[in-house]
């Protein structure tokens, strides 16, 4: 085998097997990259994470434009610095919002837990009987403790919503209270929002399959 091939060029020789091909390939655009002054290094990926997406096929763009607005935001609206969770449960007051499917209930208590005010779809006069499953007595009643919550002169409020609902309609009943607080858009008691609804990371057996 090795006669059929003495006759040709070292270069052909080494070409078929192999070796020299990828070597002068490498050192031609090695010559080409460094005469047009043209940096490699500059060809390399500056997210080194989207190697993982090309493996796992899934992009992580949201997770890099979260991270960019957490850099750029620094003690924005994403973390403010000056309401801490110890200096939070130490000034503020709570307004705890409760969704349920055929009621609402709203509770505006103090940091240590002693309930102020509270107030339910069904403290309302318009929203007796069938009213409670309205889409509005979410909002109704939270507008309602937020006028009686307005006597009581609060400065700061952290607002706890629960509920296995949308979060559109959470959302919907905080701005309802804010509404019902206070009238001005500029001015807003609210400091910091959170979502207690539990969520099963396992949950409860499902009941036994009637059999039929």
């Amino acid at each position: 085998m090795s006669k059929c091939f003495s006759g040709l060029p070292q270069k052909n020789a080494e070409h078929v097997r192999g070796f020299s091909s990828t070597n002068s390939w490498g050192n031609n655009s090695q010559m080409n990259t460094n005469s047009h002054g043209f940096n490699p290094d500059a060809q390399r990926n500056p997210n080194p994470s989207s190697q993982n997406d090309a493996e796992t096929r899934k992009s992580s763009t949201p997770m890099d434009y979260v991270r960019g607005i957490l850099e750029m935001d620094g003690n924005g609206v994403m973390g403010d610095h000056r309401f801490s969770g110890p200096t939070i449960e130490h000034d503020a007051d709570f307004v705890h919002i409760k969704l349920l499917r055929n009621n609402t209930f709203v509770t505006v208590t103090d940091n240590k837990g002693n309930i102020k005010l509270n107030a339910s779809a069904g403290c309302l006069k318009e929203m007796k009987g069938g009213q409670k499953l309205s889409r509005y007595a979410a909002e109704a009643t939270a507008e309602e403790v937020g006028r009686r919550a307005r006597k009581l002169g609060l400065k700061s409020v952290v607002m706890k919503v629960k509920g296995l609902t949308y979060f559109k309609k959470k959302r919907q009943a905080i701005v309802s209270w804010r509404e019902g607080f206070t009238e001005s858009k500029s001015i807003c008691p609210i400091v910091y929002i959170e979502d207690a609804t539990r969520r099963p990371h396992n949950g409860c057996r499902r009941p036994k399959r009637r059999r039929i």
